[in-house]
């Protein structure tokens, strides 16, 4: 059972993200079944829902008032993706009883994303489509954008930020991200389908995990292949955050 004096850990989506919602009776959740697996937690969890495609700014104000109605003298933020420059955000703007301890960001694109950059720019069907439905938020994850960004926005020395990035041989991603992942491939590297392992690291690095940037949720869309330890776990992956978070907070 959870216990305000044990603190709060919080999860926070990505661009086009949500917390949850039902479909023909059935709930779906944005981070796969990790609500269910968590309710045994010691530690109060939540999963607050942002705007899907506002700006960084407007992002963190709305989960800067989400955690203002949380009773909890400390508070961990698990972030994928966009959420983690949502939370770095807060961190340095938003979080003035200094109650924010760690951060840890999952395939946040700290450094930016070429594909951001094409979204914008370039007159393909596809990523006028993206642009469609990523307006204004994709305008914050361009390269040119995220350096300005981490300028502004410096890490706050009583908190501890870690990082993972994550990556697939792109033949091995989902058709949904392949010809992202060639394409980042071939201007920066290794990649998920969306955030280049170079960018996702900021702070303490961690480590690299071998998932497509849907996997990182529990979403996958290639089918299962165990030599390939795909789909990746990413149920242990959490809990073992969390239960690290918990024994660090103890």
């Amino acid at each position: 059972m959870s216990d305000s004096n044990n603190g709060a850990i919080i999860f926070v989506h990505g661009l086009l993200g949500f917390s949850s919602f039902s479909i023909f009776g059935k709930r779906v959740h944005y981070f796969r079944n990790l609500r269910s697996s968590l309710r045994n937690s010691t530690r109060q969890v939540f999963f607050p829902e942002l705007p899907a495609t506002g700006y960084i700014e407007d992002r963190a104000r709305v989960l800067a008032n989400f955690l203002a109605h949380i009773s909890a003298d400390r508070i961990d933020l698990i972030a994928h993706s966009m959420g983690g420059l949502d939370c770095r955000y807060l961190i340095h703007h938003l979080d003035p009883m200094h109650r924010v301890r760690s951060l840890t960001t999952v395939a946040t694109p700290h450094h930016g994303s070429p594909l951001a950059k094409w979204t914008i720019e370039e007159s393909d069907m596809c990523f006028r489509l993206m642009h469609s439905i990523s307006t204004p938020a994709i305008n914050d994850l361009t390269p040119e954008s995220c350096a300005r960004f981490n300028i502004e926005i410096s890490n706050r020395e009583d908190v501890r930020y870690c990082s993972y990035a994550s990556t697939r041989s792109p033949a091995d991603m989902s058709f949904v991200l392949r010809s992202w992942g060639n394409r980042i491939a071939a201007n920066s590297g290794d990649n998920d389908g969306m955030v280049p392992v170079a960018s996702a690291q900021w702070g303490e690095f961690r480590d690299i995990l071998q998932a497509d940037h849907f996997e990182l949720t529990g979403w996958s869309f290639a089918w299962p292949d165990a030599r390939k330890a795909r789909p990746f776990n990413h149920l242990q992956f959490y809990l073992n955050l969390v239960r690290e978070l918990t024994e660090n907070h103890s």
